[in-house]
C-alpha cells in the first residue's frame, strides 16, 4: 500500500538536518522543532511501509497512528496527519493510555517518557502487523521496528528489518536507504 507523500522523503531529511544542525542545546523551542520533524518522519514512514492485506477489514478502514502515554507532539502530529491517507485508508491519530487501547492501531509510537512500558507495548501488538516506533536507546533491542535518535542535533532513525518482516510488514528500500543504521539479520536471540 503506497501513497504519494506530501513531501519528498529525501527533501524532508535535508530540511530536518539543515534545520537542526545549528541547534546544539535542547531548548523548549528546539524540542518542539524536534517533534515537528518526527511527526513529518512518521507521516512519511507510512508511505514506505506495506501492510498485509488482512490488516484492514475494509478498504476504507482508517489507519490509526497511536501514541502511548503522554504525547510529546501536542497538536503537531494531528496537523501533520490531517487529510493524509495510505492508499484508501485515511490516517487517524489516537492517544492510548495503556496496552488495552492498542487493538485498533496500525502504527504505535512509544515516546521516551513511556520507555519503561515499551516491552509491554511491543508484546501487546506482537501478533499483529503493527509498525512500532520509539525514541529510546534500547527500543530496537526490545523488539521495536524503527527508533528515532538525535545525532549531532539531527533527527535520524534506525530500522530493524527482521522484526518488521516477522510481523508481515514490508519496508521500502527507499526508507532503508535513508536510515542511519539498518539491522538486516536476526540476532538469533
Amino acid at each position: 500500500m503506497t501513497t504519494a507523500p506530501r513531501r519528498s522523503f529525501v527533501g524532508l531529511i535535508v530540511v530536518s538536518i539543515a534545520t537542526l544542525v545549528c541547534l546544539p542545546a535542547r531548548t523548549a523551542a528546539q524540542q518542539g522543532l524536534e517533534y515537528e520533524v518526527k511527526a513529518a518522519f512518521l507521516y512519511n514512514f507510512i508511505s514506505f511501509v506495506t501492510w498485509p492485506s488482512t490488516t484492514f477489514a475494509a478498504p476504507s478502514d482508517p489507519l490509526r497512528v497511536c501514541v502511548v502515554g503522554a504525547d510529546p507532539f501536542g497538536s503537531v502530529l494531528d496537523r501533520t496527519m490531517e487529510g493524509g491517507s495510505s492508499g484508501t485508508h485515511p490516517l487517524i491519530v489516537e492517544r492510548v493510555r495503556d496496552e488495552g487501547g492498542l487493538s485498533r492501531c496500525a502504527v504505535v509510537f512509544v515516546p521516551r517518557a513511556a520507555d519503561a512500558r515499551a516491552s509491554a507495548v511491543i508484546r501487546a501488538v506482537a501478533s499483529r502487523a503493527v509498525l512500532t516506533i520509539g525514541e529510546s536507546p534500547e527500543f530496537l533491542e526490545k523488539g521495536g521496528m524503527i527508533n528515532f535518535v538525535l545525532e549531532g542535533g539531527k533527527v535520524r532513525f534506525d530500522v530493524n528489518v527482521p522484526t518488521a518482516a516477522a510481523r508481515g510488514l514490508v519496508l521500502s528500500s527507499r526508507l532503508l536507504r535513508v536510515a542511519r543504521n539498518t539491522i538486516r539479520t536476526s540476532s538469533g536471540a
